[in-house]
């Protein structure tokens, strides 16, 4: 069920490994977290972002969902490219804010199609102004 919520929503967790597909096959690293906070109510999909990491803040887009095209274990987590950030953040904590709902998280029928539909997420997060 999907309920009336407010902007900004922050979430918490700890940067964990995933299965490279983001930054391997996509070219789209992402930071991965489970979050700490109840997501009940929360649409899964795209959001536009931004993240705290060590106090400084960056621009992202996050992918609150079970990534249906490339997982099959049901689990929900928040991923997130941060623009304009590099370095290694795995174990970190890090806040994501939540600053406005894109699109519904989908099932594509290829990786092609997946990769083509987030970078065009990418491009309109680049040019988001919150």
């Amino acid at each position: 069920m999907v309920v009336d919520i407010t902007f900004p929503i922050r979430l918490t967790g700890t940067v964990e490994h995933g299965r490279k597909i983001g930054s391997s096959i996509i070219n789209v690293p992402t930071a991965n977290i489970v979050p700490n906070e109840k997501i009940d109510g929360i649409q899964l999909g795209v959001y536009y972002s931004l993240i705290c990491i060590d106090g400084a803040r960056y621009k992202g887009i996050s992918n609150i969902g079970t990534k249906p095209t490339v997982n099959d274990s049901g689990r929900v987590n928040v991923e997130t490219f941060i623009f304009d950030f590099t370095g290694d953040i795995y174990g970190k904590d890090i806040e994501v804010d939540l600053l406005e709902f894109r699109r519904p998280e989908k099932r594509f029928d290829s990786i092609d199609e997946l990769s083509a539909t987030i970078h065009s997420d990418l491009e309109a997060g680049r040019i988001y102004e919150a």
